[in-house]
C-alpha cells in the first residue's frame, strides 16, 4: 500500500539540485536518512561537519526508530523525528509536518529508496541521492561530503598503539555481508589471546546470529529497536577496546574515538574508514 502510494507520488518528480548559494541563503534544511546501519553513522558524522559549516540554520533529521539513539548521541542539539515508514498513520503525520514547515533544502545521503526521496521532495531545493553523480571509487565519508558540497579531506589513518591492559573488550564479528564476517577460527583465537594478554578481561560479543557467541563471554543480541540501539551505545561507551569486522559498529567506534581493532577481508580501508582515524587494522 505505502510503496504504491510512493510510486504514484514520485512518478513525475526529479531533483532540483541546490547550489552552495542556495544552501547559504536557506533557513531550514531537512535530512532524510533511511539506509543501512553503517551508512547512517557515516551520514551523521558528515552531517555534523555540515552543521558546523552552516550553524545558523534550522535542521530536522528524519530516520527510523532504531537509529534515533545514534542521532541523539552524535547530534544532540539537532531535532530528530523517528518513525515507522511502513505505518500509514505515522507517514501522514510526517506528511503534514513537512507541508506546514516548508523546508528550503533537502538531502538524503546514502538513501536510495523512494521513501527518503519522497520526504525531501517537499523542499524547495533537493538532490535525490540516487541521482547524485557519484565518483567511481572513493571513501564513503568523502562521497557524503561531496554530495553535501562541503570540503573533502585528505585521506589518512593513524596506527593505534594498544594500551598495556584492557578490562572490558567488545567484539562485533558480524556484518550484513557474510563475506565480511570475522571467521569463526579467528574469533576463537582472539578470545584466547585476549585472555592471556590482558589477564582474563570481561569480553562481550555483540551479534544477531547465535553461532557467533562463545562460552565464557557475555553476549549482546542486536535487535532492530530503539531500545537495543540505546543499550548497544551504552555497552560500547563502557568498553575499553572494540574489535569489529567491516560493519556498522566499526563506524560507531570511530565516531566515539574508541581504541579499535578492525578486521577486513576484501575491503580496502581507504574506502570505508574516515580520514584521521586511529585504529589497528588486520586482514583475514
Amino acid at each position: 500500500m505505502i510503496n504504491f502510494f510512493l510510486k504514484y507520488k514520485m512518478r513525475n518528480i526529479t531533483s532540483s539540485p541546490p547550489t552552495i548559494e542556495d544552501i547559504k541563503k536557506s533557513k531550514k534544511i531537512l535530512f532524510s536518512i533511511f539506509t543501512r546501519y553503517g551508512d547512517t553513522i557515516i551520514d551523521l558524522v558528515v552531517i555534523k561537519e555540515f552543521i558546523e559549516c552552516y550553524p545558523d540554520k534550522e535542521y530536522l533529521i528524519l530516520c527510523p526508530n532504531q537509529m534515533k539513539p545514534y542521532v541523539n548521541e552524535f547530534l544532540p542539539n539537532t531535532e530528530c523525528i523517528a518513525f515507522n515508514k511502513r505505518n500509514m498513520f505515522e507517514m501522514i503525520k510526517v506528511d503534514r509536518l513537512l507541508k506546514k514547515r516548508m523546508f528550503d533544502v533537502g538531502f538524503n545521503p546514502w538513501s536510495n529508496g523512494l521513501d527518503s526521496s519522497y520526504f525531501i521532495s517537499y523542499c524547495a531545493k533537493f538532490l535525490f541521492y540516487r541521482e547524485f553523480d557519484k565518483p567511481g571509487v572513493v571513501n564513503h565519508y568523502q562521497v557524503v561530503r561531496q554530495y553535501l558540497q562541503i570540503p573533502v579531506k585528505d585521506w589518512k589513518i593513524n596506527e593505534l598503539i594498544f594500551k598495556k591492559n584492557y578490562i572490558k573488550i567488545l567484539i562485533c564479528p558480524q556484518s550484513t555481508d557474510n563475506k565480511r564476517n570475522l571467521p569463526s577460527e579467528q574469533l576463537d583465537r582472539l578470545i584466547i589471546d585476549f585472555q592471556k594478554m590482558y589477564d582474563h578481561p570481561e569480553i562481550t560479543i555483540a551479534a544477531s546470529v547465535s553461532s557467533n557467541f562463545r562460552g565464557g563471554c557475555k553476549k549482546f543480541i542486536f535487535e532492530k529497536t530503539s531500545h537495543s540501539s540505546k543499550r548497544f551505545l551504552k555497552l560500547m561507551k563502557r568498553s575499553s577496546l572494540v574489535v569489529s569486522s567491516d560493519s556498522g559498529p566499526l563506524h560507531i567506534a570511530l565516531a566515539l574515538k574508541k581504541d579499535l581493532l578492525v578486521f577486513m577481508s576484501s575491503t580496502e580501508p581507504e574506502i570505508v574508514v574516515n580520514s584521521g582515524s586511529f585504529l589497528q587494522l588486520k586482514k583475514f
